[in-house]
């Protein structure tokens, strides 16, 4: 195909302003780069706090929507090995200044932003859902202690989400853990089809008390995953005050920190923000039980949910499509 000369995109100006779809002029292809051309993106919680972030705003001008793609191969540059034009893609640009992916089209480095081939199994739509709350969720399951003779035991704090579900799945197929879902009682059945053990209702349950229990009859837990955020399960500054839930030896992570607000960034920046996070990690390091608040990606993650795909051992959930969302349309 003849190289495309503009690319509709959907790009705001201002902290939190308006959002309109802009006509761009494609850059040249450079020799380490590929052309996709987009057939399906998704929103995920932190698009929608960067534009309303005031980190943003540190850089003048106009910045791109979105960060998770699935597309097709258009253009590969000279230096690029591996890809051909035809191939189907998905991955992850994190480019808050720049290009966003809800474009028509986006240039992509191989090298440095996370890319891979996507898979048959999955739609466009589903493989367009998956980078960051998959690798997410693999970096979080990266804590967990070294196999032994016991089933290693997994809470999932709201299992249920965008990286809820892919904590569960995983944890079960890959690394043969015992799974405790937190999420409400409608969900259960949902969750439990994922490969959860154990459902605790928050709805209906005191989730403390209720680990608690089942810690005192079984083994202590290994890995805690809180993808909600807050405080309410996070390891105790003084066992005196509030038991624990952990091995001593293992891990607490969450992908939000203890903000509840929304609104605004989770993850490693809420070290700055919540400074007794701090303090956590390092008691963490030093006594256990360990606490990290995450947002790391290996490329070597995207590979291995394509692997788990490929056997059908996993799968991508997405709640609503909305189509043709560059077509201009009346009212």
């Amino acid at each position: 195909m003849e190289y495309p000369k503009t690319s509709k995109a959907l790009r705001f100006s201002s902290i939190g302003g308006p959002l309109a779809v802009v006509e761009k002029e494609v850059p040249l292809l450079l020799a380490h780069e590929l052309l996709v051309k987009v057939h399906a993106a998704s929103i995920n919680p932190c698009d929608i706090q960067l534009w309303r972030s005031g980190l943003v705003g540190v850089v003048a001008g106009d910045k791109g929507m979105g960060r998770h793609y699935s597309g097709t191969v258009v253009a590969v540059g000279s230096n690029v090995k591996g890809w051909k034009a035809g191939d189907e893609a998905f991955g992850l640009i994190f480019h808050p200044f720049g290009q966003g992916t809800f474009s028509e089209y986006i240039n992509v480095n191989p090298t440095s932003d996370l890319i891979t081939k996507k898979p048959g199994c999955f739609t466009h739509e589903q493989a367009a859902s998956i980078p960051l709350v998959a690798l997410t969720a693999c970096s979080c399951l990266d804590w967990l202690p070294p196999p032994s003779a016991s089933q290693r035991k997994v809470i999932v704090r709201g299992a249920t989400g965008g990286t809820g579900t892919w904590v569960v799945q995983p944890a079960k197929v890959a690394y043969d853990c015992h799974v405790t879902a937190i999420c409400s009682g409608k969900n259960a059945d949902f969750v439990k089809s994922l490969g959860a053990d154990e459902v605790i209702d928050y709805t209906r349950q005191d989730i403390t008390s209720t680990l608690l229990s089942t810690r005192a009859a079984t083994q202590p837990y290994d890995l805690l995953v809180d993808c909600v955020g807050g405080t309410d399960l996070t390891p105790p500054i003084s066992p005196i005050t509030k038991p624990q839930l952990l091995h001593p030896k293992w891990a607490y992570v969450t992908i939000v920190g203890d903000k509840t607000d929304v609104n605004t960034p989770g993850g490693p920046l809420t070290y700055l923000t919540n400074p007794r996070q701090i303090y956590r990690y390092l008691k963490g390091y030093l006594f256990g039980p360990r606490y990290a608040c995450i947002a790391l990606f290996k490329s070597s993650h995207l590979d291995q949910v394509v692997s788990l795909a490929e056997r059908g051992e996993v799968k991508a959930v997405v709640q609503e499509v909305v189509e043709g969302a560059f077509d201009e349309r009346e009212g």
